[in-house]
């Protein structure tokens, strides 16, 4: 019997037996006032996912238990598609079983809150205006989780297109539009079902949560790797920290493979292979003015390349007691290819003595799914 990834939903178990990953959110599906300079329009409230012919449309009929993708009973009149037009057509995808939670998308506005107000890309307005307007929106969502129903977009097959694409009339649709930024977001789905099934909860849900690209996340945003020079206005005392900041890393990698001599998970020992990752990131310990924290060894693990890039972008993180803790961004299938079974009993660990309150501040700001709804 195949083994799943479980999550807790409102103190319910659940299997995460599907995901779909990487929907990408094209500027075309932005809120207007979030657009990208460099293109028009006012942003459509339909999300493309996928292909609907051939073995991919087979993926998501899979995936959605839906597969009647694109048929022609939609929108003959020209008008706009509407969840009661949906529902008197057969092109409901699935009723009130979406959701998104409170908790992901304040997660998505703290690790876009540098781009939010650097804008290292450039928008058509002043996005930093809209911040804390965004935040506060959020936080006073009613619930914790915010379920909606999705319904069949797609151009119809007269029109010999096969894109598939959904969309809801809830108010959580058009929330999670105007907050996300373009091109460095995406979207992530799981698939979940009851790991104890009752009758009157034996079908499954949809968790929709909203991601954005490592680099732009604030702890390491551009904007966040310029602190540094906030601290003296003297240009000689700003190249004179720089060099001592670059000596001390030299001493901090040497001092974080002395103390972990290998990689846990490749078990590689050649040090020329061997990254001295960061537990807080490099980039927090400067901006907090913490050199005692950046150049901690015990702030490091000695990882391989392909494992200190999951552990610095938040794929994996690690308890208090050194066990690996898996988070929910990945496929089974490269879960496989990495050799990391993320449902094993025992779990590949670390010794973490005096790293508890590093291995904290991973769980809680690096690693990318809450480690409360994870069992």
């Amino acid at each position: 019997m195949a083994e799943f990834q479980k999550i807790k939903i409102d103190n319910v178990e659940y299997n995460i037996i599907d995901s779909i990953q990487d929907f990408r959110a094209e500027d075309s599906f932005i809120h207007r006032s979030n657009k990208l300079a460099q293109f028009d329009g006012n942003g459509e409230s339909k999300k493309h996912v996928g292909t609907y012919s051939g073995e991919l449309g087979q993926r998501i009929s899979n995936f959605f238990e839906y597969s009647t993708w694109g048929l022609e009973h939609i929108d003959t009149s020209k008008k706009r598609k509407t969840v009661e037009s949906a529902k008197e057509s057969g092109a409901i995808v699935q009723e009130m079983t979406c959701f998104f939670s409170k908790s992901n998308l304040l997660k998505y506005l703290d690790d876009a809150k540098a781009e939010y107000y650097a804008q290292e890309q450039i928008y058509h307005n002043d996005i930093s205006q809209l911040y804390q307007e965004r935040y506060s929106e959020v936080e006073n969502l009613p619930t914790e989780h915010i379920f909606f129903t999705i319904y069949d977009a797609s151009d119809n097959l007269s029109q010999r297109q096969n894109r598939g694409y959904i969309r809801s009339d809830d108010y959580i649709w058009k929330l999670w539009r105007t907050l996300i930024l373009p091109k460095i977001s995406y979207l992530s789905i799981l698939k979940l079902v009851p790991t104890n099934p009752t009758d009157e909860n034996n079908f499954p849900i949809f968790y929709f949560r909203i991601l954005l690209d490592y680099q732009f996340r604030t702890f390491v945003h551009p904007s966040a790797l310029e602190t540094i020079e906030e601290i003296p206005a003297d240009t000689a005392e700003i190249e004179q920290i720089k060099k001592s900041y670059r000596i001390g890393q030299e001493r901090y990698r040497k001092a974080v493979i002395e103390y972990m001599a290998q990689c846990p998970f490749s078990k590689i020992t050649d040090e020329r292979l061997l990254i001295a990752s960061h537990i807080k990131p490099y980039s927090v310990c400067i901006k907090e003015k913490r050199e005692d924290q950046a150049l901690d060894y015990l702030n490091g693990l000695a990882l391989s390349p392909t494992y200190d890039r999951l552990f610095d972008q938040g794929y994996i993180t690690f308890s208090d007691t050194g066990e690996l803790i898996c988070g929910t961004q990945l496929s089974a299938y490269t879960w496989d290819k990495l050799n990391i079974n993320p449902t094993a009993k025992n779990k590949m660990r670390i010794f973490p003595e005096n790293r508890e309150d590093y291995l904290d501040y991973h769980r809680k700001h690096v690693f990318q799914d809450d480690i409360k709804d994870l069992t």
